[in-house]
C-alpha cells in the first residue's frame, strides 16, 4: 500500500513540477499525514528510520533557504514526506539515484545546446523514475 502511495504522490508531483515548476503543499502535505497514519498501523520501519529520511528532506529545505532558491523548496518538503514511506536508506537512495539522473540529463542539455547552466529543471521526474528503478530492483 505504501509503495503505491509514494508512486501516486511522486506521480502527482512531477506532472505539476512539468507543468508549473512548482510543487503544491496541499498534496504533499496530504500524503505526509496519509504516510504518518499508515506507518502508525502497518510500519515498514523503524521510527528513528523514518526520521533520519525526513532529516534529509530537512536537510535539502535548509539547502534551498541557504542558496536563496536555487534549488527547490518544494523538493526538500517531498523528500521530508518521502522520507516518511522509505526510511533513511531508502530515501538516501531515492535522493542519490534522482541526482544522477538529473546530472546526467542537465549534461546532455548542455551539450547539445538546449539550456544554459542558469536555467531550471524540474527535479521531481528524476526522482519518480528512481523510485521506479527502487520498486522494479527491490
Amino acid at each position: 500500500m505504501q509503495k503505491f502511495m509514494v508512486l501516486g504522490l511522486l506521480g502527482l508531483c512531477t506532472w505539476e513540477d512539468v507543468k508549473r515548476k512548482e510543487l503544491t503543499l496541499m498534496y504533499i502535505l496530504l500524503f505526509g499525514v496519509c504516510g504518518v497514519c499508515l506507518h502508525l498501523f502497518y510500519p515498514e520501519c523503524s521510527i528513528y528510520s523514518m526520521l533520519l529520511g525526513m532529516l534529509l528532506g530537512a536537510a535539502m529545505m535548509l539547502i534551498s533557504w541557504l542558496s536563496r532558491g536555487r534549488t527547490g523548496m518544494g523538493d526538500g518538503i517531498l523528500l521530508v514526506v518521502t522520507g516518511v514511506y522509505l526510511g533513511g536508506i531508502g530515501n538516501l537512495r531515492l535522493l542519490f539515484t534522482g541526482l544522477m539522473f538529473a546530472a546526467v540529463w542537465s549534461l546532455m542539455l548542455l551539450i547539445f545546446g538546449k539550456k544554459t547552466g542558469k536555467e531550471r529543471i524540474a527535479f521531481v521526474p528524476f526522482l519518480l523514475v528512481s523510485y521506479l528503478l527502487m520498486m522494479v530492483g527491490g
